[in-house]
């Protein structure tokens, strides 16, 4: 406990030596250093648009061509064919959630950033990249369930001789999804990040070596990666009901492999950061990631009409319609507490009381704020006191050996 202490104290005060150095570095810059720097991040963020916006349209056109020829007939295809077109857009998806990180973070190098502030906004870019991924292809196989070409498809609300059973279709997508990303963890860790450990232990001498390095952890990665599975189950829970499971299974593979990834291949980052300080942004990830989720689901369960050829819903409309005629089985005295709750009624008064009581802890944070600064200025107070006493008290002996 007392050697984990010092490294924990050690670890603060280099963390405190490195914000410090970028502080004075920001304060003795230049005019035209500080034009140059905004500048170059300027146009360092037109190039990240544009990665953005690239893997955006490949996905786009990955999901088109898979849908479009996934009813092609299989003795027509070549020996894989029928496989690469069905797991296109989860090839495509896993590659670019793959390579962007990369991308990104070889761009926050020359942007000169605080690193607890590099390492917030490069899980910013990513999480956007990965999460906006997901909503492509939920959106673009929205788009295509719902084009109808003949009437028999628009009188049933959706393309219902490519899709009779849609939901089966985005489940099986969030499934090829969550698969592709725990093969792409696992191939990297065992056949990239195992071998380049080999290689920089036993071949340090060769200067390719040297320039490639030991695998750092990456902090950014590692937490998106945990996001970006959590916003596919939310997703697919749904519309698969055993993704969960899976994703279960999923995650407690990944971590013993982290772990083990993390002790014999890893090295802590060069740059210091404060981990406490980006707690509260990991989880404003994971809820931007579940607000994402909540999006595609409501369009889906509220607007596009159930499949007429399977599923628990068939004799409805739509998904949503289940619940009010569930509620209509109730009885009587239930029936109203639950139209009460689900009033404007209760609604309003509800959201304002939820208002306040955020305001209410908003200023009370704010309160204890103003206290632990105060407590702080009173610390840095009786240190100084001490000091003070300590030099007098050594002046007051040296006179009386005098």
């Amino acid at each position: 406990m007392a050697d984990l202490k010092h490294s924990s104290l050690r670890y603060e005060l280099r963390a405190d030596l490195e914000e410090e150095r970028i502080r004075q570095k920001i304060a003795d810059r230049t005019s035209e250093e500080t034009i140059r720097i905004y500048s170059l991040r300027l146009i360092l963020n037109c190039i990240v648009l544009a990665v953005l916006a690239a893997c955006f349209y490949a996905i786009y056109r990955a999901t088109i061509f898979s849908q479009e020829h996934m009813k092609k007939e299989i003795d027509k295809m070549v020996v894989g064919e029928n496989l690469l077109i069905l797991y296109l857009p989860s090839i495509v998806i896993t590659l670019a959630n793959f390579i962007t990180p990369m991308i990104f973070a070889k761009i926050i190098h020359y942007e000169d950033y605080s690193p607890g502030f590099e390492i917030r906004l490069t899980i910013l870019r990513c999480v956007f990249m990965r999460l906006a991924t997901i909503c492509v292809l939920v959106f673009t196989l929205g788009s295509k369930i719902t084009s109808c070409d003949n009437y028999s498809c628009e009188l049933c609300g959706y393309n219902q001789k490519l899709y009779p059973c849609w939901e089966t279709q985005v489940g099986q997508e969030m499934y090829k999804l969550m698969i592709f990303d725990l093969i792409i963890i696992l191939a990297v860790t065992l056949f990239v990040d195992f071998p380049r450990k080999l290689l920089v232990t036993y071949c340090s001498s060769w200067k390719l070596m040297q320039c490639w390095g030991q695998q750092e952890f990456a902090i950014p990665d590692n937490v998106l990666g945990i996001v970006y599975g959590q916003t596919i189950c939310w997703i697919g829970a749904f519309f698969s009901p055993l993704l969960p499971a899976i994703a279960t299974l999923k995650f407690i593979i990944i971590f013993y492999v982290k772990e083990m990834s993390l002790i014999h291949t890893c090295r802590p980052s060069p740059r210091q950061f404060r981990a406490s300080n980006s707690n509260f942004f990991f989880l404003l990830v994971l809820l931007i990631g579940l607000c994402l989720a909540v999006i595609p689901l409501t369009i889906s369960m509220a607007h596009i009409p159930s499949s007429k050829a399977c599923g628990p819903f068939i004799n409805y409309n739509t998904t949503w319609e289940v619940i009010p005629k569930t509620v209509s089985t109730f009885p009587g005295s239930l029936q109203s507490v639950v139209h009460g709750v689900t009033s404007e009624a209760f609604a309003v008064p509800f959201f304002m009381i939820i208002c306040l009581i955020m305001f209410y802890f908003i200023a009370l944070a704010g309160a204890h704020k103003r206290v632990v600064d105060q407590l702080r200025e009173q610390l840095s107070l009786e240190s100084r006191d001490k000091r003070y006493l300590i030099q007098k008290l050594t002046e007051a002996q040296r006179e009386t050996r005098n």
